[in-house]
């Protein structure tokens, strides 16, 4: 008796590799050379430093374990702006694991200077103010990006962050600027308090960014001054722009208008087409900002 076997069935495709987002932004415009260098990176799970205008952004296997930019206060800047270090506390620290096989977090951590959980936290906030910043500058600003393998830095988030959801958080941080005040004229300039101005109500955070707003410090000076996130103090500001408390530096006129309506880059959530020097207008956002403090 002869038993005809079923063919075997044909192997299964292999699925499709995930691709990542490309030439698209975490918000609406159009990604710049450092986001797409960043997506070809992480598909193809690379170690390395990819380098951009304004600032670094390292991986390890496609995620990304740190970034930094002279636009933003790094993991230094904060402990010791805040007081946890001094500056030759931290250099001996660093000395101190030079050749021992311990990790700058290890001897930090060991040393007592911080929890690891404060040093991570601090570490996260470092690494999100400046991909804010690298991932932020207009495209084509400063030539092409370069990636170099294989280099690695002091200091690594422990839980790697994956380029997507780097990319949500920054587009979030964008969303909520814009939310709170969506004009970005303060956000690189000198700005000052402005004059006759009173800030009723105003938080001991907000107050000290006001304090500090000399009409010769940008927010990222300001932040480094207060040991402070850099994107925190940006939005501090837009909080204090959005109440009529601050102007560029060595103007006596109102802040600047927001950009018409038609001024809006295709695909871009336009901003409200109202004049912030009306009165009216003026108290309802310092209503809203207000509002928005408490939540």
């Amino acid at each position: 008796m002869i038993v005809t076997l079923p063919a075997p069935a044909p192997p299964a495709a292999p699925a499709p590799a995930l691709r990542l987002p490309r030439r698209r932004r975490s918000g609406r415009s159009p990604a710049g050379p450092v986001e797409a260098a960043l997506a070809d990176l992480a598909a193809a799970r690379a170690t390395g430093t990819l380098y951009a205008s304004a600032g670094a952004l390292h991986l390890a296997d496609g995620a990304v374990v740190d970034a930094d930019s002279p636009a933003a206060p790094g993991v230094e800047a904060l402990l010791t702006g805040c007081g946890r270090l001094t500056g030759p506390q931290w250099a001996a620290q660093l000395a101190a694991c030079a050749g021992t096989g311990r990790t700058l977090a290890e001897q930090l951590v060991g040393a007592g200077h911080v929890s690891f959980g404060e040093l991570q936290l601090c570490q996260l906030t470092a690494v999100l103010d400046a991909a804010y910043v690298v991932l932020s500058r207009p495209e084509g600003d400063g030539g092409e990006p370069s990636f170099v393998p294989g280099s690695a830095p002091l200091l690594t988030l422990d839980r790697p962050m994956s380029v997507r959801e780097l990319r949500v958080a920054v587009g979030r941080r964008r969303a909520l600027l814009d939310r709170v005040w969506p004009s970005p004229q303060l956000d690189a300039v000198a700005v000052r308090r402005r004059p006759g101005t009173v800030p009723r109500g105003c938080t001991r955070r907000r107050q000290a960014v006001l304090e500090a707003a000399d009409g010769h410090r940008t927010p990222t000076e300001i932040a480094l001054l207060l040991g402070r996130s850099a994107y925190g103090t940006v939005l501090d500001v837009r909080h204090l722009a959005a109440r009529g408390l601050v102007e560029p530096g060595g103007l006596t006129a109102a802040p600047p208008a927001l950009p018409p309506r038609s001024a809006a880059p295709p695909g871009s959530a336009a901003p409200p087409a109202y004049d912030p020097s009306d009165p009216h207008v003026a108290l309802l956002l310092r209503i809203r900002a207000g509002l928005e403090a408490r939540l």
